[in-house]
């Protein structure tokens, strides 16, 4: 595919559509737990995300500069917090230059799962406990891929890359792929 970059949005659309049957069960069965939830995430992408960070701040401390250390060291807390894509939204694009120096640019996407995983099961929840249908939660879904597309067109180009808020839709897609 031209350009090249459209293995993130698959992975957007599908992570949408495990965690939307992930909930959607538990809420269908009566027993979700965000707490369950949350673990499970945590326990599948934390210690991955340590280990790169430590040997990536190992290896820095003999290869980098003072100042781009410092930087590492920024972009690795940003990363282990995951709002490494607020981060590199303000600092730089992802296509330009100077992004091929940031060792930990690949978190961004990262960042804007964990923001999903974080967000996504209390909505769900919320509309379950409102009108507990499939329905419901199909008109929810499908509010939520429409202003996050919309979205797309307001934000700047940058922002529209690295935002949760205009990433949304892929997620959502993925959730409306499961209800269907």
């Amino acid at each position: 595919v031209s350009g090249g970059y459209v293995g993130v949005d698959i992975f957007f659309v599908i992570s949408g559509f495990l965690m939307t049957a992930i909930i959607v069960k538990g809420l269908e069965q009566g027993d979700f737990s965000l707490f369950r939830f949350y673990i499970a995430r945590a326990r599948r992408i934390l210690p991955a995300l340590i280990v790169v960070i430590i040997t990536l701040l190992a290896l820095g401390w003999f290869w980098l500069t003072n100042p781009d250390y410092k930087e590492l060291g920024n972009e690795s807390y940003y990363a282990l917090v995951f709002l490494s894509n607020i981060y590199f939204w303000r600092k730089t694009g992802y296509f330009e230059a100077e992004a091929h120096e940031k060792w930990l640019l690949h978190t961004w996407s990262l960042s804007v799962e964990w923001q999903f995983y974080l967000l996504f099961p209390i909505f769900l929840t919320l509309l379950w406990k409102l009108k507990p249908n499939l329905k419901t939660l199909t008109l929810g879904l499908a509010t939520v891929f429409i202003c996050s597309f919309s979205f797309q067109w307001l934000a700047d180009s940058v922002e529209s890359f690295y935002s949760l808020s205009t990433r949304g839709w892929e997620l959502s897609a993925g959730g409306l792929v499961y209800l269907a």
